[in-house]
């Protein structure tokens, strides 16, 4: 029989390799970043299933009782539902990312990465979020034209280079009916210094 430890190291390369090709992870990325319309994955979030649930059972209603009004209400919703999709995409598609300052800090102090958002079109963007392991950071509006810079703050426990992690960027904008996310990764770096000695002993008496 084939070892446990490797059917789980096995399976484990596969999923790698597979959220490699399915969410394209290029590794680090030269920026400006362009999010086209390859980029961005959209699915409907809690609330959204359930929402799309309780459109069927209007639906279901609705036929058995042969309800005109029920009809053109469950219509309504759904094509409000479908609205909801195409404009939580476009709240994140072509959105331009470029990379910030990157200042280097002693070992212990919080790294700050910052992003710089740019929005292109003549449209505003609402309610963005941007993630990487414990680190958060939200955009309440980015104008039509405008940009704004959201700042990712990361422990440091090590000194050397610190690299960025993937960064997750998504919105739920504008009902929280669909998530639209999309993966990137900026080839950003900041070299943390070994932290000084608080009390150092004197320097050694010269000529």
């Amino acid at each position: 029989p084939i070892p446990a430890k490797t059917t789980a190291f096995a399976r484990r390369r596969i999923a790698g390799r597979f959220n490699a090709w399915l969410f394209r992870d290029r590794g680090p990325e030269s920026t400006p970043i362009v999010l086209t319309q390859r980029r961005v994955f959209v699915l409907p979030t809690r609330p959204g299933l359930v929402f799309g649930a309780v459109l069927a059972a209007m639906l279901i209603g609705a036929i058995n009782y042969q309800l005109s009004l029920g009809f053109a209400l469950t219509f309504l919703l759904a094509g409000l539902g479908h609205s909801a999709i195409l404009h939580t995409f476009r709240n994140l598609a072509q959105l331009e990312i470029e990379a910030g300052a990157a200042a280097a800090v002693f070992c212990g102090d919080p790294a700050r990465f910052t992003l710089r958002l740019i929005n292109r079109r003549g449209n505003a963007r609402y309610a963005l979020k941007l993630r990487t392991g414990s680190a958060l950071t939200t955009i309440d509006r980015i104008d039509a034209e405008g940009s704004s810079n959201a700042e990712l703050v990361l422990p440091t426990q090590w000194r050397g280079w610190l690299r960025l992690a993937r960064v997750t960027l998504e919105t739920r904008y504008p009902l929280g009916l669909i998530r639209a996310w999309s993966y990137l990764q900026p080839d950003m770096s900041i070299l943390v210094w070994p932290r000084p000695e608080p009390d150092p002993p004197p320097l050694p008496l010269g000529h």
